[in-house]
């Protein structure tokens, strides 16, 4: 797998990096892994204080910088971004990015390390936010339903996981145990380095990033499967099928269904993007038009397609009351995307709107950033036209193909106590 992917288009004034820690992990590590990535983000042995990396960026033009956590399916990934201008458009042609390149490596790899031990203000300062974000994860109650359908569809295995880990966890971390969570982080993970936007005047830049960060592209722990063979694939009954109700405090209840693809295969992406268009991802899906405007059951309902993990999720805001017949209206799409009740305007609209995202994803540096990361990891060398011309492609029957592959697994409820009272 190749460490350094570069997109370049001339129509950006400014150039987007992204680097890549890319691992496998397990619910114990992930708070220690989100508070060893905020604490390296807030200083370094040069840059001592989020002020001081506050006024270094602003002398790069304003040079922006954060970090990102995301699910991969069932890896684990850290992005540390920088976003900066090409020097073509600076005053004697001042070289910001590759200053914001070794500002990148300093924080990265130059942490305030003393004695294999973190600051423990910044540690204790860290932790308390995660907490306090893992605390707040009900307080918005849509939200709150899709991640507990994410946790309840996928449990025992990592995608399962919240964002930031669970409670206990957190509280559980100790300034002893950053240290090695950061060893484990830069020396265990798949590194992989996206550059995006206008690389007028940087064409050997990967050269310069592999001299920047020297020995960190030997690194041979490769992610030894793409992530779309390690989607679960099991064959289901209906004795799978969970129905769950939590009461929580809400004056609207959630509806969400979770759904499995079962023998998840690569060539079935196009597919599976229109069925999930079709369904519910659009204002002209079945979900929009017959349970929000037909039926008028809820105030907002969508489908969402988890590509690396071979899941749907359709979430529904209603009335408590409305629940079983919210429901069936849902099940029944469900049922006409299988038994191909679909229209030749239902398929093309919906391909028209995924051809329209896509095109979209031209005019930003981070969503080629994105796709360039998602090529990496599966794989492949797909550019925008080729996806938006299999997209094209797809027709109803491909589309009936996937969704008998589509299986119930889960019907989730959230919400009832204001009702009760």
């Amino acid at each position: 797998m190749e460490k350094i992917y570069k997109v370049n288009d001339s129509k950006f004034k400014s150039i987007y990096l992204s680097y890549n820690f890319t691992f496998e992990t397990n619910k114990e590590d992930i708070p220690k892994n989100v508070i060893t990535s905020l604490i390296l983000s807030k200083g370094s042995k040069k840059y001592k204080t989020s002020k001081e990396i506050e006024k270094y960026l602003s002398s790069l033009y304003g040079t922006n910088f954060d970090i990102n956590m995301e699910k991969i399916g069932d890896l684990y990934n850290i992005e540390f971004r920088l976003e900066c201008v090409n020097k073509k458009f600076l005053p004697n042609n001042e070289d910001v990015f590759k200053n914001a390149i070794n500002f990148l490596s300093e924080i990265i790899y130059n942490p305030k390390i003393e004695n294999n031990e973190f600051d423990k203000i910044i540690f204790e300062r860290e932790k308390s936010f995660i907490i306090d974000k893992i605390n707040k994860k009900k307080d918005e109650k849509l939200r709150y339903a899709v991640l507990k359908t994410e946790e309840i569809l996928c449990e025992k295995e990592p995608f399962g996981i919240y964002i930031y880990g669970d409670i206990k966890d957190a509280e559980n971390v100790k300034i002893s145990d950053i240290y090695d969570a950061y060893q484990n982080i830069i020396n265990n993970s798949n590194i992989s380095i996206i550059v995006s936007g206008n690389l007028s005047g940087y064409e050997d830049i990967d050269q310069y990033l592999k001299e920047i960060f020297i020995n960190r592209f030997n690194n041979d722990n490769e992610i030894d499967k793409t992530l779309i063979n390690k989607s679960v694939k099991r064959k289901f009954c209906v004795e799978d099928v969970k129905e769950i109700k939590e009461k929580i405090q809400t004056n609207q209840a959630v509806i969400t269904i979770g759904l499995r693809v079962e023998d998840l295969e690569q060539n079935d992406f196009y597919a599976l993007n229109v069925y999930n268009s079709i369904l519910g991802g659009t204002p002209s899906s079945k979900l929009f038009q017959n349970v929000r405007e037909k039926e008028s059951l809820a105030y907002t309902t969508k489908s969402r397609y988890y590509r690396f993990k071979g899941i749907f999720i359709i979430y529904a805001g209603i009335e408590e009351s409305n629940y079983e017949r919210a429901k069936k209206v849902i099940l029944d799409q469900i049922s006409d995307m299988e038994n191909g009740n679909i229209s030749e305007l239902e398929l093309n609209s919906s391909k028209q709107s995924l051809v329209n995202d896509l095109l979209e994803w031209n005019d930003s540096k981070i969503s080629l950033a994105k796709l360039a990361y998602t090529n990496a990891i599966n794989n492949e060398k797909i550019t925008i036209d080729e996806l938006i011309t299999n997209m094209k492609a797809v027709e109803i029957e491909d589309v009936v193909r996937v969704a008998k592959k589509v299986k119930l697994q889960l019907i989730y409820m959230l919400g009832g106590e204001d009702n009760e009272k």
